[in-house]
């Protein structure tokens, strides 16, 4: 008999053969161990993102990343949706109760270790696919945050803007009386922090710190710091000293100031623009990070914060103004 040119090359018994070995894997503890071992090195993942340094070198970056993406991660108060943590955590288990209930015959198989040495390949293959998985997402966030590196030259005069200086008596540090007319003629950096935040302030003081270390001592001779207190109801000017020392920034360059009343400094955080809100369980406040350049005549020039389009354009921005050869006029009100 005459074979067709079409007729499949493989033997019927090694299609049964193959047809079995599928049977078997989606019949049997085959799928079980894949299950298991995909969701558990998963689980692994998901632990890692919670637990991981967020300031431990491109992993850590790539945590806080992935915290803001899916945990709502707050950077300005260090806090994040534990009800999107647990149901990332919760999620899978549901696929291995699915499972448990569909195979729950090949359950008792998955507890001997013979049954882990039979389906070896097939946890192995598990581990690739969450792994491959993985390294796709981490590669993505790398290029992202590479991609964020590659900045926007500074604009300039473009963005530069001209606001007057509420004219506001305040006390600093050293419960000395200041007004922000009392700077005019220097160049003016000024941000508003309280000295029990421990997540958006050291980060704001950090930013000060280095900004300030660039600078050559000819122009930092002409640039004066100012903070201004977001808590005014409970700053006293020997809290503000002690909060100033342990920056490092040293006074008079480094000026931390509250209002003579609580209510006017509220009122100037306002009209400033610094939006905050206190957390009535925790007493946290929620704030901007942000930071405000003055110029030699006392007008606010320049709104930055502490995105890294806005760091790189902070340094520009300061740079101009200690350029502007401007001879200060009468101070701004």
């Amino acid at each position: 008999m005459l074979v067709p040119a079409h007729a499949p090359a493989t033997p019927p018994d090694a299609a049964e053969s193959t047809s079995t070995r599928a049977g078997r894997f989606f019949a049997g503890p085959g799928l079980l161990v894949f299950l298991a071992t995909a969701i558990g090195a998963y689980e692994l993942f998901i632990l890692f993102t919670i637990f991981w340094p967020l300031d431990a070198g491109w992993l850590g970056g790539f945590v806080r990343d992935f915290q803001v993406w899916c945990y709502g991660y707050d950077p300005r108060t260090g806090g994040m949706s534990w009800n999107s943590v647990i149901m990332m955590l919760l999620e899978p288990l549901f696929v291995v109760g699915v499972a448990s209930i569909l195979w729950r015959d090949s359950l008792r198989d998955l507890l001997r270790r013979q049954t882990w040495s039979d389906y070896r390949k097939t946890a192995l293959a598990g581990l690739v696919v969450i792994g491959g998985a993985i390294a796709g997402l981490v590669s993505f966030a790398m290029n992202e945050s590479a991609a964020a590196l590659v900045l926007p030259p500074f604009p300039g005069e473009s963005i530069r803007v001209r606001l007057p200086l509420p004219d506001v008596a305040m006390v600093d540090q050293k419960n000395t009386s200041f007004r922000f007319a009392d700077l005019q003629g220097q160049v003016v950096l000024f941000t508003g922090v309280y000295s029990a935040c421990t997540t958006a302030c050291p980060e704001i003081f950090k930013e000060i710190r280095a900004v300030m270390a660039e600078l050559t001592p000819a122009e930092r001779a002409g640039v004066r710091v100012v903070a201004l207190s977001l808590n005014p109801e409970y700053e006293t000017a020997e809290l503000m000293d002690l909060m100033a020392d342990a920056q490092g920034l040293t006074y008079p360059e480094f000026r931390y100031v509250n209002g003579e009343k609580p209510a006017e400094m509220l009122d100037l955080l306002s009209r400033l623009q610094f939006a905050r809100s206190r957390n009535p369980e925790t007493g946290v406040i929620d704030h901007m990070n942000l930071i405000q350049l003055v110029d030699r005549e006392g007008y606010i020039s320049y709104r930055f914060t502490l995105e890294p389009r806005h760091r790189a354009w902070l340094r520009e921005g300061l740079r101009s103004l200690l350029r502007d050869k401007h001879v200060p006029s009468s101070p701004a009100s």
